[in-house]
C-alpha cells in the first residue's frame, strides 16, 4: 500500500489577474505523485460574476517559478500506521509561474461561493514523472478569475 499525503494552500490565495498556480506537486528524483484528489473554492460576494477558470496541468518545472507560502503536508494513508516522508515536494501560490504549463483539463467554478472537489478514478489517476524538464515533472493546479477573489484548496496524492 503507498503512503497518501495532503497539502492545503494554507492561507487564501488572492487571483486577482491573469492565470495564477495554486499548488504544485513537484517530483522527486526517486518516487513520482501520483494525483488521487484536489480541490478548490472562491470567496467571491457577487453572485452574478463569472465563473473561475480551475486547470489541472503539466509542469516541466524548466523554470520553477517563484512560490508562495502554502501549508504543511500532512500524511493521510499509510501501511499499519507507519509514518512515510514524502519525495514529492508541494509548492504554490506562485508570485511568478513555473514553466512550462500545458492544460490537461479544466473546469468552471462558481466564484461566487463555489467550491469543487477532484476525484481521480482507481486506475486512471494522473502520475508525475521523474525526468527532469519533461512533462509532468510538476502536476499543477492554476486558476484564472475574471474579478478579484480569493481561492483555498487542497491537493492530495500517493507515492
Amino acid at each position: 500500500m503507498a503512503a497518501g499525503f495532503r497539502v492545503s494552500t494554507g492561507a487564501a490565495f488572492a487571483v486577482t489577474s491573469g492565470a495564477k498556480t495554486l499548488i504544485n506537486l513537484v517530483a522527486g528524483s526517486t518516487s513520482v505523485p501520483i494525483l488521487t484528489e484536489f480541490s478548490c473554492s472562491f470567496d467571491g460576494t457577487s453572485s452574478t460574476a463569472v465563473p473561475a477558470l480551475v486547470e489541472l496541468c503539466s509542469s516541466t518545472q524548466a523554470t520553477a517559478g517563484t512560490t508562495g507560502t502554502i501549508g504543511s503536508t500532512v500524511q493521510v494513508r499509510g501501511a499499519n500506521g507507519a509514518t512515510w516522508t514524502p519525495v514529492t515536494a508541494p509548492a504554490g501560490q506562485y508570485t511568478a509561474e513555473p514553466t512550462t504549463l500545458t492544460v490537461i483539463a479544466q473546469w468552471y467554478v462558481a466564484a461566487y461561493m463555489g467550491m469543487a472537489d477532484w476525484q481521480m478514478p482507481l486506475g486512471r489517476e494522473v502520475i508525475g514523472n521523474v525526468t527532469a524538464s519533461a512533462a509532468m515533472k510538476g502536476i499543477a493546479i492554476r486558476v484564472s478569475a475574471p474579478a478579484a477573489v480569493n481561492v483555498r484548496g487542497y491537493v492530495e496524492w500517493e507515492e
